[in-house]
């Protein structure tokens, strides 16, 4: 799911490049990952793809244009990096600044939290995301109010992206 670190991060390093290699080694063996966020960003890296700073950061609740795969609706997103894809990839998301999931063989790398709730959220936001939110712009408060808005509805789209990733991409 998400990180704190970049994969790019010389500091996470050591425990990035054994997780890249296990990736790699999933791949080969045809074993199918469903990468959330951190999680896509390390499907890129593994896969020949790269990881970068994001000239513009995305915080809070995005509507995304999709593909069939990938429902439509705004998905919670917190990220300040984003990825090219790898050779073979094929984008299925987008936002206007950054690719958002991507499909390579039986990998589904996204760059959004699909699995958000408002508990995970409130424990984000305790943790010190707040503080980086607000210093970004953004309320914490209202990001909060908006993901207990969309909780029952994003639940059924994050259950129908798993049913897409099982039906479409594992198999």
């Amino acid at each position: 799911m998400g990180a704190p670190w970049s994969t790019y991060d010389s500091v996470v390093g050591s425990w990035v490049t054994p997780e890249l290699e296990e990736l790699r080694k999933a791949d080969e063996a045809g074993v199918p990952v469903l990468g959330i966020c951190f999680g896509g960003q390390l499907l890129a890296t593994a896969h020949g793809g790269a990881v970068a700073r994001s000239p513009l950061p995305e915080i809070g609740w995005t509507t995304l244009e999709t593909d069939a795969l990938i429902p439509a609706g705004p998905w919670f997103e917190w990220h300040y990096d984003r990825w090219t894809l790898p050779p073979g990839a094929v984008e299925v998301a987008r936002s206007p600044s950054a690719s958002q999931a991507f499909v390579l063989r039986r990998n589904l790398a996204l760059q959004f939290h699909p699995e958000l709730t408002p508990a995970m959220l409130q424990g984000w936001l305790a943790q010190g995301a707040g503080t980086d939110a607000r210093a970004r712009g953004h309320d914490p408060e209202a990001l909060l109010a908006q993901t207990r808005q969309e909780s029952d509805v994003a639940a059924k789209r994050a259950h129908a992206l798993v049913d897409a990733f099982l039906t479409h991409v594992a198999t």
